[in-house]
């Protein structure tokens, strides 16, 4: 299987035309950029890299393991790292993925492992006929297309703390566990995502237009936006976990001290069946008919004795 998923060349009326592994080494015709869209994980990936000219610094960016979101220029290129919400449920353990990508006044490269639902979205307009109409137009709506899946996981996990605060049972301490558990990958990214924007929108001034930077721009503020949104829940699922956490002990409290109660009832009517229960001669009423029935009165008498002393103290 080639690396190679989807190639363009793209014109600025949105016209897109489809290329195969033999037209890479073309160069892009008068007019028009090229989008270049590969599998990194594929044994030809570093080879159709190096047919695009790309050098080798970006090549070894490109198809690295481990990321975190970033941009910077090697040899005349921008390059991106930027994270998605993963919305592939066969690999449901990894909350975000990565996609790299290389941008120049004439060339787009995107690398990825997993699905893109934001490529896919790009992919479905070029075969439209209706393309961004330059690398700099694809940058924005393929930022724009994360950030709107961000939006949605980000709403999805408000409403899921609204359900665990509205919710009662013993389930819920579980469930506010899991909610944090979700939260931990999108907190560790997003802020170094905003800061990559920030750093793009310095960077992107070879192939954007001040149109462009602007909407880079408005990205960047939008992930600010959903970074504090973010945050505000991560705040509610802190207070919230305290909430719960002083009503687990409120309720460990109140059975302790129900427990107490009843000792303290009990203990004197422990004393008396123990005193009585003795195997040793001279118990008295032993040849008495009615030495059961005393012990009873005697019994209960203790225990409503036990009753309104703790009544009298105030503990019932």
């Amino acid at each position: 299987m080639t690396a190679l998923l989807r190639a363009y060349d793209i014109w600025p009326d949105g016209r897109a035309a489809v290329l195969t592994g033999q037209d890479l080494a073309r160069p892009v015709p008068d007019g028009a950029w090229r989008w270049v869209n590969l599998l990194r994980t594929e044994a030809d990936a570093a080879e159709i890299l190096t047919t695009l000219g790309l050098p080798e610094a970006a090549i070894e960016a490109l198809l690295v393991e481990e990321t975190r979101p970033r941009a910077w220029n090697v040899g005349g290129r921008t390059l991106m790292v930027l994270r998605g919400v993963n919305l592939n449920e066969e690999i449901g353990d990894h909350p975000l993925i990565a996609l790299r990508m290389s941008v120049s006044e004439r060339k787009v490269v995107t690398c990825r492992k997993f699905r893109f639902r934001a490529l896919e979205d790009l992919v479905n307009r070029c075969e439209a006929g209706n393309a961004p109409p330059s690398p700099a137009a694809f940058v924005t709506d393929l930022i724009e297309g994360l950030s709107n899946r961000f939006d949605t996981r980000i709403i999805d996990l408000d409403q899921r703390l609204e359900a665990i605060d509205q919710a009662s049972g013993p389930n819920r301490e579980d469930d506010l566990a899991g909610l944090r558990r979700d939260l931990l990958p999108l907190g560790r990214f997003m802020t170094p995502q905003r800061e990559a924007l920030s750093r793009l929108g310095q960077l992107a001034q070879g192939w954007a237009t001040p149109e462009d930077l602007a909407a880079i721009a408005d990205c960047e503020n939008e992930f600010v936006r959903q970074i504090e949104h973010l945050r505000e829940i991560e705040s509610q699922a802190a207070l919230l976990r305290d909430d719960l956490a002083a009503e687990t002990a409120a309720t460990q409290a109140r059975h302790t001290y129900l427990i107490t109660i009843l000792a303290a009832l009990f203990v004197p009517l422990s004393f008396i069946t123990g005193l009585l229960g003795m195997n040793v001669a001279g118990i008295p009423g032993a040849d008495t008919p009615y030495a059961f029935l005393l012990v009873l009165l005697l019994m209960g008498g203790s225990f409503a004795a036990g009753i309104g002393v703790l009544k009298w103290r105030g503990w019932i």
